[in-house]
This record gives structure tokens, C-alpha cells and sequence, in this order.
């Protein structure tokens, strides 16, 4: 028997054979350590990018459980946001890199503070807004009078609230009810669960916690703004042309999360993953994932009907009222390949 090394191993020959026992636990101990490092160091590559939400779309859902934003590289964290000043003012300080909501938000926030806030990309093409009231609003003309909530007296809630309004004969300027700021959509809902306002606009799921209250829709934003923007995607325009690559890289981690969510063989699984994250039963998460824009590209029609309903209420836009001032499809263009 003869005894020679290798590095860090004592090894025993025997005749013309090794002690393959030794060896073998020896080389899956190096192997599971290198292993270990190499995760850990891909992991620690990864750049980290902030995205303020006021609620997690399906496709990011999807990029993140599925790892295409990890294959660009990046760990996306994501956060929820109380109101839309809360976000727009954190994506101008820096607090995060991203922001998805309206473009209402970017209308009325680009050119404030010092900072361009453009829309990149579509998450949703249009926006359906339902119009809840209380049990004992009947009628349109029921509201007269009335005590009426929104987020705030200048969003995107209160003027498409406005816009439904004024076709039913309700004006604000007029003096037909009165609309009062109460923040998000639970505190909206609870104003009206207690009276103290009789309509407003909510979103799921406290809309569908609204109608087993009692409460009932008595119309909706479709048939006067049929072509409204839902959400987009929304970047800080100087950050995204310092970092152009990263942001690239997002979109494409994006749309790759956006294309898996939308095939059909893969809408089960893309609902529960949104499910899940949201907290929605099988019914809403399909919705979530239905809702998606088929491309991510931007839907500009929608977007001029946001900016010319900001208009129309008399709403002075810090950067004028020329829509390609608010946006920037090079981003995503670049994403897929264009």
C-alpha cells in the first residue's frame, strides 16, 4: 500500500486502485462548497432595482417567481404606496427607481421639483371606473346635494368621478355636490360604510366588500371615457437615460413575465402566483392577469384622453399639454430588440 498527496487530500493506493470512498465524499464536499460560493456569489451580483406600486401587476408577479428578472441580473424589490404624492415625490428623491399607477400622476408631477417623470410602458391599456353609492341613492339625482369621496380633488379618480358626473347632469363647478378628499381606497370606503360620504369610485376588493354592504354600482366610466389609460409604468426620464442599460434590462425582464402571464398555458398558474400576492380569490387574480396589455407598448390614445380630461377641468400641466412630453417608448423599444 502506498501513500502520496494531493492538495489538502491524503490518498491510498492500493495495487492500481484508488480508496474511491474517501475521494468520492472528499470531492462532493469541494463540489457542494463551491456550489454554495457560486450561488451565493450570483446572488450578490445581482443589482438591486425599487419598485412603488399601489399594487403588484402580473406580469412583475410572474418575472419575479419565475426568475427573468434574476437572468437580467436584477433583484426587484417591490412596495406599496399610500398616494400617489407619496410616490411621485419618492420616485424624484430617489427612494426607488420605478413607479406603476397612473398617468394622471405623471401628467401632474413632471416638471414639479425638479425632476421629468415620463411613462416607458403600458401595464394595462384601458381602465373601466365603477361608480359606487349608497343603499339609498336611487338615482343620479339622489346625489344632489351630497357629500362625494375621492383620493384627492385633482386625481385621476376624482376627474374621471367629475367626467361621469357632468353626463348626468351633476356639475361641481356648479355647486351639485360636494367633493371631499378622504385618501386611499379603504379610507374612501369606510366614509361611505358610515355615511359620511354617498359615492365614489373603489377599487377590488373593497368594491366587491362595498356590494355585499349594500352598496350598488349605478354606472361606470366606459361610456363616456371608453378609451381611458389604466396603469403604467413610470420612470424619473434623467435617472433612466444615466442608467439606460439597467433599465433595459428591467423591461426585458418585464415583458418576459408579461408574455408567460399572458399565454394561455400558463393563465392558471400566472393567477395563482398574483393571487397569492394580492390575497385574491381565483376569480379576481384571473382578472389580474386578463387585464394585462398584450404588448407593453403605450397606449397613446388613452394616455391623450387622461391629458385632455385634465384639461377639460382646467388643470395647468407644469410641462404644457403636448403629450410627447410625457412619455418615452425608447426604453422599451430597446427592450425588444427595435
Amino acid at each position: 500500500m502506498k501513500k502520496f498527496d494531493v492538495p489538502g487530500l491524503w490518498l491510498w493506493k492500493i495495487g492500481g486502485s484508488h480508496m474511491s470512498r474517501k475521494l468520492v465524499l472528499c470531492a462532493v464536499a469541494m463540489l457542494t462548497m463551491f456550489s454554495i460560493g457560486n450561488i451565493a456569489a450570483q446572488q450578490k451580483e445581482l443589482k438591486k432595482l425599487r419598485l412603488n406600486v399601489f399594487r403588484i401587476d402580473a406580469a412583475t408577479a410572474a418575472a419575479r417567481a419565475q426568475g427573468f428578472f434574476a437572468t437580467e441580473g436584477l433583484a426587484v424589490e417591490v412596495t406599496e404606496t399610500a398616494n400617489s404624492t407619496e410616490q411621485m415625490r419618492g420616485l424624484i428623491q430617489g427612494k426607488f427607481e420605478l413607479a406603476s399607477g397612473g398617468f394622471d400622476n405623471v401628467l401632474a408631477w413632471s416638471g414639479r421639483e425638479g425632476a421629468e417623470i415620463v411613462a416607458i410602458a403600458q401595464v394595462s391599456d384601458t381602465a373601466v371606473f365603477r361608480v359606487i353609492v349608497r343603499p339609498e341613492i336611487k338615482t343620479w339625482a339622489d346625489l344632489k346635494g351630497k357629500k362625494l369621496a375621492a383620493d384627492a380633488v385633482d386625481t385621476a379618480f376624482a376627474l374621471v368621478l367629475r367626467r361621469v358626473l357632468l353626463a348626468h347632469g351633476l356639475d361641481l363647478n356648479r355647486g351639485d355636490y360636494e367633493l371631499v378628499a378622504r385618501g386611499t381606497t379603504a379610507l374612501r370606503f369606510e366614509s361611505m360604510l358610515k355615511g359620511e360620504t354617498y359615492a365614489g369610485i373603489l377599487n377590488s376588493p373593497l368594491e366587491l366588500k362595498g356590494l355585499d354592504a349594500g352598496m350598488w354600482c349605478i354606472g361606470d366610466s366606459a361610456e363616456v371615457l371608453p378609451d381611458y389609460s389604466n396603469s403604467i409604468l413610470a420612470v424619473n426620464r434623467e435617472w433612466g437615460q444615466r442608467n439606460r442599460d439597467t433599465l433595459v434590462g428591467y423591461l426585458r425582464g418585464w415583458l418576459k413575465g408579461l408574455n408567460w402571464a399572458r399565454d394561455p398555458a400558463n393563465r392558471e398558474a400566472a393567477a395563482k402566483i398574483i393571487g397569492a400576492e394580492l390575497n385574491l380569490n381565483p376569480k379576481l387574480a384571473a382578472e389580474r392577469v386578463d387585464e394585462l396589455s398584450p404588448t407593453g407598448n403605450l397606449n397613446l390614445p388613452g394616455l391623450q384622453v387622461v391629458l385632455d380630461l385634465r384639461n377639460q377641468f382646467g388643470f395647468k400641466l407644469p410641462k404644457g399639454d403636448k403629450l410627447p412630453v410625457y412619455y418615452d417608448a425608447s426604453f422599451l423599444n430597446a427592450a425588444k430588440g427595435k
